[in-house]
């Protein structure tokens, strides 16, 4: 099956928008580094199969239908560690992203120079406001590095702009979203026909 890039193109600008995050923030030193649980590998299989399920939500979600797509924690991971390692534009490897108890965690490695490599988390929840997914950063570490505030702020707000962007550009409405165990549901509406 062939994917249209104009649709895959939000789910790849969400993935690495909250990836290229967790370059940019840190909280207090000391706090433990680590996922909710285990080690998802990336795979080609769960990043297709996320590309598919995107491309049949955008169809179904045509016409003012609700449509909805479920991301699992090895899909949405795969995605990201895939387009990671194709661009090689950004200095993040080892991506890991879980959906659980309502937020999303994500975990990698950053290579500031040379062989120096920090561990990194960020801790988020995303909301549906009025029709739009927003990124509310909780809690981010990058090393022993804290930032200011006032850094995680703008971080925060760009995401959310290019968000908005995003769902404004494929004429997406988002009614609900759901942060489960393992899975995160989004369901919408397209205001024209897919």
């Amino acid at each position: 099956m062939k994917y249209h890039n104009s649709r895959l193109k939000p789910i790849f600008l969400i993935a690495l928008l909250l990836m290229m995050s967790s370059l940019a923030c840190s909280l207090t030193a000391g706090a433990p580094i680590g996922p909710p649980s285990g080690t998802i590998t990336v795979n080609q299989t769960a990043a297709d199969r996320l590309k598919q399920n995107f491309n049949q939500a955008l169809q179904e979600a045509g016409g003012n239908r609700e449509s909805q797509l479920r991301i699992t924690n090895e899909e949405i991971t795969s995605l990201v560690g895939l387009e990671l390692a194709a661009t090689g534009q950004i200095p993040v490897t080892e991506p890991q992203i879980w959906f659980t108890a309502g937020r999303i965690y994500m975990t990698s490695k950053v290579q500031l120079t040379g062989p120096v490599k920090l561990d990194s988390i960020i801790v988020g929840t995303a909301i549906v406001d009025n029709g739009q997914i927003r990124l509310a950063v909780e809690e981010a570490q990058m090393g022993p590095f804290d930032f200011p505030d006032q850094l995680l702020e703008t971080t925060t707000q760009t995401i959310n702009e290019t968000l908005i962007g995003i769902m404004v550009g494929a004429d997406l409405t988002i009614t609900r979203l759901e942060i489960l165990e393992g899975e995160m549901f989004v369901v919408g509406t397209r205001n024209r026909s897919g």
